[in-house]
């Protein structure tokens, strides 16, 4: 591992049982990684708008499909917040087609993975998620 200073990772996603999965599988990797979940992008937003503090994650893992904003419409908000330029976010979707994954990354990810369908799919998305923090 690159660092073993403890890691928070923001994961805004709708799906309980896409939370709960991938926290697991990001934990069986790292169990010092702190996750903060956000159900959907407004509510990611609005904390980013009231965090006081200056906290910032070390990862910004957003769904493309959810409430209120698609990952992209977050990704273009994120642009223009300065102090989370150099923190990486991915992007991960049951959509596989190539305009979403290129408006993703024209956006800002970093990369764009669709969800798996096995537990081990998720620990191997987990992994190459942790890649850009560990």
């Amino acid at each position: 591992m690159k660092d073993e200073a403890p890691k928070v990772v923001y994961l805004v996603e709708d799906d309980s049982d896409d939370q709960e999965i991938l926290m697991a599988a990001i934990h069986q990797i790292n169990p010092r990684i702190t996750m903060q979940i956000f159900e959907n992008g407004k509510d990611f937003i609005n904390c980013l708008d009231d965090n006081q503090s200056g906290e910032q994650p070390s990862l910004i893992i957003l769904d493309y499909n959810m409430p209120y904003y698609t990952g992209a419409e977050i990704l273009k908000k994120l642009n223009n917040l300065h102090c989370l330029k150099g923190i990486p976010k991915v992007i991960w979707s049951t959509a596989a087609d190539r305009i979403t994954r290129d408006e993703c990354i024209s956006n800002g990810a970093i990369n764009y993975y669709e969800k798996p369908f096995t537990y081990k799919g998720y620990f191997q998305l987990a992994a190459s998620m942790l890649r850009y923090i560990l």
